[in-house]
Formats: C-alpha cells, sequence, structure tokens
C-alpha cells in the first residue's frame, strides 16, 4: 500500500451518512469486491474503497463532482479514471506532464457502455413488473425504475391492450444502470392499471374469506343439528372423575360433565374403600383382583354433544357409590344400603330414601333353571324365602350348571355383581350386569364339557405360542397387512428390520387376526404395537415402549396378554393404569391410540414415537401404494377433492418413473423416520425423491414442497440423496426454471420441477 493510500484518513460511518446507505450494506459491497473490513463506524477506508463507493453508488456526475473537488480537475466527458482519484483523494497533486496522463477516460468494454446515457424504443411486453419497480434487462445488463404505485400484477397482464399493443421510448442510463420513462402519461396509465388490480385483487381476496366463513357456519350449524347429537356410550366406574359437585368423564378427547350439588367427597370415599381393600386382603393378587372388579364395572351414560354434559342411564351414582361404602365400609357390621348424601349442610337438598338394601351375588343366592334361574336373598348363607326371588330368562340356563356354582362363585367375586332388594322382592339387575352374569353362564356351558380342567385354561395350555407366530414367512405376512386398512399400511411402512408378526387376540373366546410391529424409536428405545386387523372398524392402537434390551420380555408379555382366555375386559382394563402397571409389560410406558380419524390418529403415533432427533435409513419398498386421505381445499369454481387430483399425479408419476428406471426401483409413499415421501426412486448408490403437490400455479407447488423435500434430505434420513424433484399439474414457467437453477448453482440443491 502506497504513502499517499495509507494517509488518505476517510471512516466507515462517514462514508454511510454521504451515500445514505447502511454500514453493513458498505461492508458487504466492498467484500464483493475483494475488501474485509470490520463494521465498526470509525473503521478507515482506503482511497481504492471510497472511490469504489463512489463510481457505484454517485453515478458519473457525482465522480465528476469528486474528482474535481479533490484534485481540481477539469472534466471534458467520458469517465474519470479511478487512479486520479485516488491520487488526489490521497493529497497528491499531479506534478507534472507524465502524471496528467492519468486523467483520460477509461476505456470501456464495448461501445454501447462508453456512452452515459442512451435513448431506446421499447415494447411494454419485455418489461418484468415488481411491487414498486420495474426492469428490463439487455445483453447482460439489467436496468431497473423505481416508481411507487406499480404492482407485480402487471406481469399477469401482458394480453391487456395498455401492454400489449404499446411501446414507448426510455431513457437508460449505464453509469448507475437505471432507466425513466420518456412518455410519462403511459407510465400513468400503468400506474391506473396497478391500482386496479390490487383492487380487485384485495376484492376477491374478501369475497373468499366470506364464502370460506359461510361454509363454516353451515358445516358447525349442521354439525349442531346432527341427529347423533344425543347418543349412548358405556364407560368403565374408573373413567368417572368426581369433584365437588361434578362427575366428569372423556370420550373421543372431549371432556363431558355431570353436574349435581349433592356429589361431594365420593372421590374421598373411594380412596377409603380402595385402601380398606389392601388392609383386608390377605395377598396382594386378592387386593387387585377386588379393585379390578370396582374399577371394571361398565357404567352406561348419556351424552350431549352440544351441551357436553351427560347423565346416567341404569344406575343412581348415589346409591351406586354407597352400596360400595355399605360393603367395604360398614358399619357394625350391617351391610344395608344407605341414601343420605354425604354433606349434612342444611344449604344442599336431601334425596329421600328409597329404604332399599343391596347384596352381592355368590353361589348361594342364585338357583338354575332349564331356560331361566333365580336370584335369592340369603340370611346366614341359606335362602330367605320371605323375600321373592328374581326370575331371569336366559336360554343358556340350564339346572347342571348348578354343579359348577362354586367357581360362579369365584367369578362372581371378581367382577361384583350387586343385586337391589326391599323387605318383599328381589329387585332385577342393571343392564350391564345382566350382560355379564349371561355372559358367565356361557363360560359354565362350556366347561360342562371339559373334565377336570376350566375351558379358558384348557384353551390357554392349547393356543398357539409367539414362536409359531414367527415361524409364518415374511411374503404370507405382508400380503395378509397389504389386504387390510390404512392403519395397518402406515405401521407396516415403519416396521423396523425385525420380523413383522402375525398373531391373534382373544375376544370373547375367539380368536381374531392381529399383527405385532416392531419400531425403532431414539435413545435405545422401541415401540412394540399391537393392532388388530379382524375388521376395518378395529377401534384401537396399542403402543409399547420399552428398552431395546427389555424387547423380548416385552413382546412376550404383550402377546401373552392378548391371547389369554381367562382375562376378560382386557382393552377397558388396559386403559387403567392403576390396574396394569407398564411395569407389567417390561415396557416403559404404553399408551392407546383410538381410530378416530386417521389423519389424526397417524398425528398421535408420531408424537408417541418421537424419532424427530434421529435420521433413519429410506424404508424403501417398489410398487404403486395409494394414501388414504380425504383434504379438500377450496379452488376458483367448486371444491376440489385433493386426494383425487393427488392420487391421479401419483398414478402418472409412479407410471413415468416405472417406463424409466423399471418397476423393481420405483415406489410410492416410502417412509422415512416418521415421514412419508410421495414417491422414490432408488439408484445405484442414492435415492431421488419426489414430492406431488396440486397448486394451481408451478410456483405455489415449489414453495409449498421446498420445505419437505430439504428436510426429507437432509435432516430425516441418512441416505444419500440425488436429485429433489417436485411435480404438479401445470407446465414449468420461466420463472420457476430460474429460481430453481439459482437454487442448483449458488447452493449445490439438485432441485428440479416436472409436470404430469
Amino acid at each position: 500500500m502506497s504513502e499517499e493510500t495509507k494517509r488518505f484518513n476517510y471512516r466507515l460511518s462517514k462514508a454511510a451518512k454521504e451515500f445514505n446507505m447502511g454500514k453493513d450494506a458498505i461492508v458487504k459491497f466492498l467484500a464483493k469486491k475483494g475488501f474485509q473490513i470490520d463494521s465498526a463506524p470509525n473503521t478507515k477506508l482506503t482511497a481504492e474503497m471510497y472511490a469504489l463507493l463512489v463510481r457505484e453508488f454517485q453515478g458519473e456526475k457525482d465522480v465528476k463532482n469528486e474528482a474535481e473537488k479533490l484534485g481540481n480537475l477539469s472534466y471534458k466527458g467520458g469517465s474519470v479514471s479511478v487512479e486520479s482519484i485516488i491520487d488526489n483523494a490521497s493529497g497528491t497533486a499531479p506534478a507534472n506532464e507524465e502524471h496528467k496522463e492519468k486523467i483520460k477516460p477509461s476505456p470501456d468494454p464495448t461501445e454501447e457502455e462508453n456512452k452515459i446515457e442512451k435513448e431506446i424504443l421499447i415494447s411494454l411486453r419485455k418489461l418484468h413488473f415488481d411491487t414498486n419497480v420495474i426492469s428490463l434487462k439487455t445483453g447482460s445488463i439489467e436496468f431497473v425504475l423505481w416508481e411507487k404505485g406499480i404492482s407485480r400484477l402487471l406481469n399477469s397482464e401482458k394480453k391487456n391492450p395498455i401492454i400489449n399493443n404499446a411501446s414507448t421510448k426510455i431513457l437508460l442510463n449505464y453509469s448507475n444502470h437505471t432507466f425513466k420513462f420518456l412518455d410519462s402519461p403511459l407510465l400513468s396509465k400503468l400506474k391506473d392499471l396497478s391500482i386496479r388490480l390490487d383492487v380487485e385483487k384485495e376484492k376477491e381476496k374478501k369475497e373468499k374469506d366470506a364464502e370460506k366463513k359461510e361454509k363454516n357456519i353451515e358445516r358447525r350449524e349442521k354439525t349442531e343439528k346432527s341427529p347423533t347429537r344425543k347418543m349412548s356410550i358405556e364407560v368403565p366406574f374408573s373413567a368417572l372423575k368426581f369433584g365437588q359437585g361434578i362427575i366428569s368423564i372423556s370420550y373421543k378427547e372431549r371432556l363431558f360433565v355431570y353436574i349435581d350439588s349433592i356429589i361431594t367427597d365420593f372421590d374421598k370415599t373411594l380412596d377409603l374403600i380402595y385402601k380398606k381393600i389392601s388392609e383386608a386382603s390377605k395377598n396382594a393378587a386378592a387386593a387387585i383382583a377386588s379393585m379390578n372388579a370396582i374399577n371394571n364395572s361398565i357404567i352406561r351414560v348419556k351424552i350431549d354433544n352440544k351441551t357436553r354434559t351427560f347423565t346416567f342411564k341404569d344406575i343412581d351414582i348415589h346409591i351406586y357409590v354407597n352400596r360400595l361404602k355399605d360393603i367395604y365400609l360398614p358399619k357394625n357390621n350391617v351391610v344395608e344400603h344407605c341414601n343420605e348424601a354425604p354433606s349434612k349442610s342444611k344449604d344442599i337438598p336431601q334425596r329421600p330414601s328409597l329404604a332399599l338394601k343391596s347384596m352381592m351375588l355368590g353361589a348361594g343366592n342364585i338357583r338354575f333353571f332349564n331356560g331361566y334361574y333365580l336370584i335369592f336373598q340369603t340370611n346366614n348363607g341359606e335362602i330367605d324365602n320371605s323375600v321373592a326371588p328374581c326370575r331371569i330368562n336366559d336360554p343358556d340356563s340350564t339346572e347342571t350348571l348348578n354343579l359348577v356354582q362354586k367357581y360362579f362363585e369365584q367369578k362372581l367375586e371378581q367382577s361384583r355383581i350387586f343385586i337391589k332388594y326391599d323387605e318383599a322382592k328381589v329387585l332385577e339387575p342393571t343392564r350391564p350386569d345382566l350382560f355379564q352374569l349371561s355372559n358367565y353362564i356361557k363360560i359354565l356351558k362350556r366347561n360342562l364339557d371339559i373334565k377336570g380342567e376350566w375351558w379358558e385354561e384348557l384353551q390357554n395350555k392349547q393356543k398357539p405360542s409367539l414362536t409359531k407366530c414367527r415361524n409364518i414367512s415374511s411374503e404370507i405376512v405382508k400380503k395378509k397387512v397389504s389386504l387390510k386398512n390404512g392403519y395397518l399400511d402406515n405401521l407396516s411402512s415403519m416396521q423396523s428390520e425385525k420380523k413383522l408378526l402375525s398373531v391373534y387376540e382373544v375376544n370373547h373366546g375367539k380368536e381374531e387376526d392381529a399383527f405385532i410391529f416392531t419400531i425403532n424409536m431414539s435413545n435405545n428405545r422401541c415401540a412394540i404395537v399391537f393392532e388388530n386387523a379382524s375388521n376395518d372398524a378395529s377401534t384401537t392402537t396399542w403402543v409399547f415402549v420399552a428398552k431395546n434390551e427389555n424387547y423380548e420380555s416385552c413382546i412376550n408379555l404383550v402377546f401373552d396378554y392378548f391371547t389369554d382366555y381367562t382375562l376378560s375386559s382386557k382393552r377397558s382394563t388396559l386403559r387403567v393404569k392403576t390396574v396394569n402397571s407398564p411395569e407389567k409389560f417390561k415396557a416403559e410406558d404404553y399408551t392407546f391410540i383410538d381410530h378416530d380419524d386417521l389423519g389424526q390418529w397417524l398425528k398421535k403415533l408420531n408424537k408417541t414415537l418421537d424419532q424427530s432427533s434421529e435420521p433413519s435409513d429410506i424404508a424403501f419398498v417398489p410398487g404403486l401404494h395409494i394414501p388414504d386421505s380425504s383434504e379438500t381445499r377450496a379452488g376458483h369454481g367448486d371444491t376440489i377433492t385433493t386426494k383425487h387430483l393427488h392420487n391421479q399425479l401419483m398414478r402418472k408419476l409412479y407410471d413415468k418413473l416405472c417406463s424409466e428406471s423399471g418397476k423393481d426401483n420405483v415406489g410410492t409413499e416410502i417412509r422415512v423416520g416418521t415421514k412419508r415421501i410421495d414417491c422414490v426412486v432408488k439408484g445405484n448408490d442414492c435415492y431421488d425423491i419426489y414430492e406431488v403437490k396440486t397448486a394451481n400455479n408451478p410456483f405455489d407447488c415449489v414453495t409449498e414442497a421446498l420445505g419437505q423435500l430439504c428436510q426429507y434430505a437432509y435432516l430425516f434420513c441418512r441416505d444419500k440423496i440425488g436429485k429433489m424433484v417436485i411435480v404438479g399439474a401445470s407446465k414449468t414457467t420461466k420463472e420457476v426454471e430460474q429460481y430453481l437453477a439459482t437454487l442448483r448453482k449458488n447452493h449445490s440443491l439438485e432441485l428440479y420441477y416436472i409436470n404430469v
């Protein structure tokens, strides 16, 4: 660096003020020119840096003024050389004729650029419009005109007579790459057209928003008027959550309440009952069985989807809870129903006593006859003939069932069936109790044909083992999965390197088809997923999360649980973790996901699996798999069902790629981690990935797909990715191709767009 350049004392803050620019913008500009400087305000600029700023941002006229100011140089046209400015800016004046030769104009690469300004005639169709700016490209130079009021919507109006049939004279400025209109009225017409287009666009947007709002209102009103507003459901007793003056239940992720001011301290009463059971039981197994009997009692309620309330159908909840209290917390060893409310407050109305008593059924309370059975009240183990029995008709009842009453009593001990009676007669049981009684009678009838062992226990000994299920060939298992439903299709795409198992579930004494999937998770864990596949109405997916070292223990325990003939109400019991803890299955935790909606089910499953932190291999499976979706979007006309258009594009894309790469190398709906790629083509050392979009124009397709493709390639995937291709129904445009070409050149992203 010369001494003259070193003496040039000019700071960054002063340059920013003079050129009306930000310091960071100046630093960035100089960096492109090969000068690396700090962005601090007091950073000194060299004369070379200053000369570049003058030439770039002040134009030829300002260059002349600055040159004359620094060195009192004369200017007779052309451009002033950078060297002359540098010498004079550093304080060195030209001393002789030899030095004056530096002042002559610098030669430009072309004759056209030697001219500072040039007037040309241009068609308006060659102009490109953006917000408040018009641009024109001639050769390798782009000229711009900053004009407030210009709209980018003018690009879509190239066929408008104002643009299509018009030419105008403009003045190009080669020194600062700008231009200006010489026809002011024509520029005013463009502004007026821009305003009109913007107004129409805003009006169209408001109309679409209003239409969407109206449809939402209609949909909401239709839902509220739906005949399914009120419906009856069954819930286990454990699903009831007690509070002061309120009981709540959760159904399909919605909360429903039952309000009654008399309900007080029910939760405390139940806690005392569970504590009493634990203290009175001789062993832990007996205590668990007793608590299971209470928690698994089926309660029928009627819910109202509009008011989010519910009512009890078959029981009076006050009587029900006090009945439990009478049995497990008796006063003076007298088991008698009490209907008094827990609270004695004068402000709370008291329910009148029904003068009813309750009893728990046992072997001595029932006598079987052909086609019916009688329920008796007993006194000290003997039938009390002063109280009329209750007759229940049941075609499975026979006199021979009296021979197995002892076993029946054991079953009733687990189910805790309670019967009401007064001084004159035994009242008919509730519907859930009748259902349980009928089911147990069927079980006893089966057991009459078994000698020495009970039917359920014998079936358990003879049932197919997990080892036998593992010996079923993978081809048979995959074929069974593919013929089922979308839930199984999603799970099979997530299957790890371990074998997918075709198993079964015992439901009411029958074996139903089921599968056990294994899915890898982060932190040395895996998910064991049990899915019943007997029909499309299977309602729940069960996910058990276990450490990899506990995999064999967990999968065996899960299999044994669902295939156990001796267990009743397996699924409802499994929903209560206080009854079946995760430790019982050697699992860290387990959860259930109801089949309310395939999209919501998949979101909950992905959240449970939590695989986002660990990249995965692409689970490539060749073939055409069409996703099950019901998404819709509103077009300019009628509503378009997106899944139909998406599926049509998928089929066209699949056929096209198969003809190019072969069927064995093309697959759709390919899983990587918790994500699903629309289409994948397998190469020798990499995969090409395709994302299908249904937007109306190619640029929107690119915008929607770009982030997904980058996530697949650089976040979720361990495999090498080749091309990333956006697929749409409309043809590409020059703007889209230039955009993707820039990404390929500047960022090495192999991005392409095709239409099918």
